[in-house]
């Protein structure tokens, strides 16, 4: 019977420069491909999106007290529950007919009286409020250019005016706001 040759091991190949320098380069592209979708297509500010759900970690209770002519009225039910014509919870919006609104999102975020603004104030030129003068709630829809608006916010036992509502203090369980409109 003829004897079988043994093969024998070749000896591993060297990495050479370029087999080393790949997988870095793979992640170096990847990282600044990121980095650059993220530069062009940011992530939608917090006022923009819409909630899945209404149960995230992050919860916050603001108050905000209107007073339309000196007389008191509230914030309707239906703040922050819709987008675009569509039913969409938003990232602030109200619960039930009243003074409080509600903050929630998935993780802690500064929004100010101005973000709650965008979602309240209807094409920059209407809001809605509840009169619960007479016990019974009667839904309002004013027209803003018929008023002069004046906003503040309560700190150190006093309101104090804001005049840039972008550098207003942020929502929070403590902040208090008011928001007073006088016919013109």
């Amino acid at each position: 019977m003829p004897k079988r040759k043994i093969k024998e091991d070749k000896p591993r190949k060297k990495m050479g420069k370029k087999q080393i320098l790949i997988p870095p380069i793979i992640v170096g592209i990847a990282t600044l491909s990121g980095f650059v979708v993220m530069h062009f297509f940011p992530a939608p500010s917090p006022v923009q999106v819409c909630l899945k759900s209404h149960n995230d970690t992050f919860n916050v209770y603001s108050k905000i007290d209107l007073e339309i002519d000196g007389q008191q009225r509230f914030l309707p039910d239906n703040v922050g529950k819709t987008k675009d014509g569509k039913e969409c919870l938003r990232v602030i919006h109200t619960d039930e007919v009243g003074d409080q609104i509600h903050v929630q999102y998935v993780r802690p975020v500064r929004l100010t009286l101005d973000d709650f603004l965008k979602i309240y104030i209807s094409n920059n030129s209407t809001i809605q409020v509840v009169d619960n003068s007479t016990g019974k709630d009667i839904y309002q829809n004013l027209t803003l250019s018929n008023y002069d608006i004046d906003y503040s916010y309560f700190s150190e036992n006093q309101f104090v005016k804001i005049t840039n509502l972008t550098s207003s203090p942020p929502l929070s369980d403590t902040y208090f706001a008011r928001i007073s409109l006088v016919s013109k």
